[in-house]
């Protein structure tokens, strides 16, 4: 091995974020951080596109290269899924891919108005309206409060490790 060649760690597990063009960009930061810390990897998954211009609460854009499309995705790779906030333009792709999930007994943490689309295919109408959701073996968390989705991004990272 020469000096310039660094050894990658071993993933974890591989965790799946659906995307649209409208994607809050700070949500899917927020969910990544934790999760490339506890050391696994994030792949965006896309309704259709290949790039996507997301945009951040600054309002600068953020442009996201898409692992696959959903009608693509390989569920049996991902061990998680993210629902950050923008799915809604995406909802029949995504409600398809939260359901995989679901029944799978997969992980899916959203925020913004990916709680809703998590809290309809949970059937957890009470967490619809949280900030933030994590769903472990289908029973639904809702996160509320100020710092709810860097709580939830949180838990949801360590929930992974355990």
């Amino acid at each position: 091995m020469n000096r310039f060649t660094r050894r990658r760690p071993q993933l974890k597990g591989r965790v799946a974020a659906i995307a649209s063009d409208r994607l809050n960009a700070d949500d899917l930061m927020n969910a990544t951080r934790p999760l490339e810390r506890a050391g696994f990897g994030v792949a965006v998954v896309t309704g259709g596109e290949t790039m996507l211009t997301a945009r951040s609460e600054r309002a600068d854009d953020v442009q996201l290269m898409a692992a696959s499309t959903i009608g693509d995705m390989d569920f049996d790779r991902y061990c998680a899924l993210i629902l950050p906030g923008g799915v809604n333009e995406i909802t029949d792709s995504a409600r398809l891919v939260a359901d995989r999930f679901l029944a799978a007994g997969k992980p899916i943490i959203a925020m913004s108005d990916g709680v809703a689309l998590l809290a309809a295919a949970a059937n957890a109408p009470e967490a619809a309206d949280a900030p933030a959701a994590i769903s472990m073996r289908g029973q639904v968390f809702a996160a509320r409060g100020e710092t709810a989705i860097e709580d939830a991004t949180e838990l949801f990272a360590e929930g992974l490790v355990a």
